[in-house]
């Protein structure tokens, strides 16, 4: 199977969107092998002794380190775009971004809680999506962290039913 991804496919960040934005742009970076810059440290800075090798390495680990600030700059809303602090290295960039827009495991668990005792079957689509989306959430839940019991979700799921399911 021929996958490609197109950096223009990118969702742009919009303030809210941080995790799915943060996804493309590992796909974008992965698929332009630029994916080792915002993760490790630049080269050790030439000298009069360094090698054609060393050179190399330098040149391209630099040119690399420009295209991911480009496509990052480039995935950005102009109003996002502006309230980061800019960055010579493209790591620095990510971590100034990954840092204002930081999705919350409190926010987002307290989130799935009140969407999963919230729920409420309303007769659109079918009772086996609306089975299938509690344990949806119950697994996002328990990837942060908060296990729900299987026997507690299938009282939850069922409870929330209309008495016509009883």
């Amino acid at each position: 199977m021929n996958m490609l991804f197109n950096c223009n496919q990118m969702e742009t960040l919009n303030g809210s969107n941080f995790k799915r934005w943060k996804q493309d742009l590992e796909l974008c970076l992965g698929y332009s092998d630029y994916e080792h810059v915002p993760h490790e440290d630049p080269p050790a800075e030439l000298t009069l002794t360094s090698t054609r090798e060393a050179k190399d390495k330098y040149a391209q680990w630099h040119k690399h380190n420009r295209m991911a600030l480009v496509i990052m700059k480039r995935s950005m809303s102009e109003a996002v775009k502006g309230g980061i602090p800019v960055a010579k290295l493209a790591r620095e960039y990510f971590k100034n971004i990954e840092e204002k827009y930081q999705v919350s495991d409190k926010a987002e668990t307290g989130a799935l809680m009140n969407a999963l005792t919230g729920m409420k079957f309303d007769g659109v689509g079918s009772i086996r999506e609306y089975i299938l989306k509690g344990t949806e959430t119950a697994a996002k839940l328990k990837a942060l962290g908060v296990t729900i019991d299987d026997p507690f979700l299938v009282h939850l799921i069922l409870n929330s039913l209309p008495t016509q399911y009883s």
